[in-house]
């Protein structure tokens, strides 16, 4: 029994070195796989989600109470007329008669005293999420801007400016919303000088990604050229 404070044989020291080095070794691998596998696994499990979201919207009705009577079922089939709904409704809706409906029905949710809450910002995010316009009407462009405090950057989208003289001096002010992370759509409005602030060469789409995944997916801070006026 070796004593306490007593040495390592030298004999020993060379398979405590292997020990050592194979115990690292086993956890590299093991967080080198779970980082392969955890992002793959999440993936497969959100479209497994969605899948049976989709699938139970009309299949479950249509297998059930149609296609049941004929001793058969269709798996996936409520995914499949889901999307061809959504087509439909955008065929639709890109025409008069469709447009005149939808508003119609906007319109009616609108008069609702509690569904109005949720359904008015619910379409501003639709309207945000897939609308490419609606993305550049609503952020014009990406700039660094000193928040919360001088020597401290934080990026923020430009959704307005004017010229005013509550400041004193007429001067252009920008509306800035600064994103809190991970949403990019919330978080506090500040008005800054525009000589102030510094234009990233950055779109809203590359700085949506960075602040939802918390700068880990995050594009070079490129300065852009600012516009000099003719």
């Amino acid at each position: 029994m070796r004593k306490r404070g007593a040495r390592m044989p030298a004999t020993d020291l060379p398979q405590a070195h292997q020990r050592v080095r194979l115990t690292t070794r086993l956890r590299r691998y093991f967080l080198t796989g779970l980082a392969t596998l955890f992002p793959a696994v999440v993936t497969l499990y959100l479209l497994l989600v969605v899948f049976r979201f989709a699938d139970g919207l009309l299949g479950r009705f249509i297998n059930r109470y149609w296609l049941a009577t004929y001793g058969y079922e269709i798996p996936g089939l409520g995914l499949v007329m889901t999307v061809l709904l959504i087509l439909a409704t955008g065929i639709l809706s890109s025409h008069l008669f469709g447009q005149f409906l939808f508003r119609g029905m906007e319109a009616w949710f609108g008069n609702l005293p509690f569904v109005r809450r949720i359904y008015q910002p619910v379409k501003q995010l639709a309207k945000f999420l897939f609308e490419k316009s609606e993305r550049e009407a609503a952020f014009r462009r990406v700039v660094l801007v000193q928040y919360p405090r001088a020597g401290a950057y934080s990026i923020a989208f430009v959704t307005n400016e004017a010229m005013t003289t509550a400041t004193g001096s007429p001067k252009t002010l920008l509306t800035i919303l600064i994103p809190n992370p991970p949403s990019p759509f919330t978080g506090p409005i500040i008005f800054v000088p525009k000589e102030e602030v510094i234009p990233l060469e950055m779109s809203v789409e590359e700085a949506v990604r960075l602040i939802v995944s918390g700068g880990v997916v995050a594009s070079p801070l490129r300065v852009a050229e600012r516009s000099t006026p003719a």
